[in-house]
């Protein structure tokens, strides 16, 4: 982990999208360490949020679209899932739907909201506001918490 740390640091805030891009999508990586790292080297926090939320959204959208790939007998067979299961997963889905986007800064909850929401073939278009929402509140509350702290020690 510390390698890659070191690779994105050298790209600014190519780096932290990209670093965002891996966290949002399958593969676990904490992001907000990240910000905080490119915030102590003086890095503006406005492009960071930009470059944060563009990366992460992107790759929560790679969850999406591999999950839509997938169909209901892939999804019974190999992860035993009952069509009970699946009904009352639609039905999550239709009384939620979009809404459940905005939670998918969440780590690991929300990777299972975007691969339900894709499997569910939710329009990407009715997802993409309140996904980027929410991950641009997450970045945004990370980046003043870090200001904030540093004030309140300086």
């Amino acid at each position: 982990m510390d390698c890659l740390v070191d690779f994105l640091s050298g790209y600014g805030y190519l780096g932290m999208g990209i670093g965002a891009f891996i966290a949002g999508s399958v593969l676990p990586m904490a992001s907000e360490v990240l910000l905080v790292l490119f915030l102590s080297m003086g890095l503006s926090p406005f492009w960071l949020l930009i470059w944060a939320t563009i990366g992460n959204t992107i790759g929560g959208f790679s969850c999406y679209y591999m999950a839509r790939l997938a169909n209901r007998e892939w999804v019974e067979r190999f992860f035993k899932v009952s069509p009970r299961q699946m009904a009352r997963a639609d039905r999550v889905v239709q009384k939620i739907g979009v809404w459940a986007a905005f939670f998918s800064f969440v780590p690991l909850l929300g990777t299972a909201i975007l691969l339900l929401l894709g499997f569910m073939r939710v329009s990407p278009m009715k997802i993409s506001a309140t996904m980027t929402a929410g991950k641009l509140v997450r970045y945004l509350v990370v980046i003043l918490s870090y200001t904030g702290v540093l004030e309140l020690f300086s």
